[in-house]
C-alpha cells in the first residue's frame, strides 16, 4: 500500500477474555481505534419534552401555530424531519440518540420557524426568545407556565 492510499490500514485484535475473536479494524489514530471509550451524549426524553413544551407555549404566545413533536424520525440517517399532512398538521420528527441538547433545542425551535414559514428578522425574533426561554433564566423557566397552583414548599427547621 502506497502512503497515498487513503485506506485505513487493518490490524490484528488479539482474543479478549470475553469471548472475542481474531478480527481486522481500521487503525483510525482515534482513541476509540486504541480502546478508549467516548462518553456518549444522550438527550432524555422528559429534557426534550421540556423543551418541546417551552417552545410550544412561547410559539402561542406570539401568535404561531406549533407544529407536533415527535421522536425518533421516520428516515434513517436524519437528525430531522418535517411532514406536512392534508389537514394541514405539521410534524416535526427530531432524533434525539447521540445528540447533545442544544442540538435537540436548535431542531425543536427551527421546526416552529420552518412550520410557521418565518424569514427574516420574524424569524430571528422568535429564534431569540426561545433561546432566551430555554437557556436565559434557567431558574424562571422551570414551572413558569404550569397551569393550577403550585405545590407549597415545606420548609424543615
Amino acid at each position: 500500500m502506497s502512503s497515498a492510499d487513503p485506506r485505513p490500514r487493518l490490524r490484528a485484535v488479539p482474543d479478549t477474555p470475553e469471548g472475542g475473536t481474531d478480527a481486522a479494524r481500521p487503525s483510525t489514530g482515534s482513541p476509540q481505534a486504541a480502546g478508549v471509550q467516548s462518553a456518549t451524549v444522550q438527550t432524555t426524553a422528559v429534557q426534550f419534552s421540556e423543551t418541546v413544551r417551552q417552545v410550544v407555549t412561547l410559539a402561542r404566545r406570539q401568535g404561531l401555530r406549533p407544529p407536533v413533536f415527535r421522536s425518533p424520525p421516520r428516515l434513517d440517517g436524519v437528525d430531522r424531519s418535517i411532514r406536512r399532512r392534508p389537514n394541514g398538521t405539521v410534524v416535526v420528527a427530531v432524533r434525539r440518540a447521540g445528540r447533545p441538547l442544544a442540538a435537540i433545542q436548535s431542531d425543536v425551535i427551527d421546526g416552529v420557524v420552518a412550520a410557521n414559514a418565518l424569514h427574516g428578522a420574524a424569524a430571528d425574533k422568535f429564534r431569540h426568545a426561545a433561546w432566551e426561554r430555554l437557556v436565559g433564566a434557567p431558574d424562571a423557566a422551570v414551572g413558569r407556565d404550569r397551569q393550577g397552583p403550585r405545590r407549597p414548599t415545606t420548609r424543615v427547621a
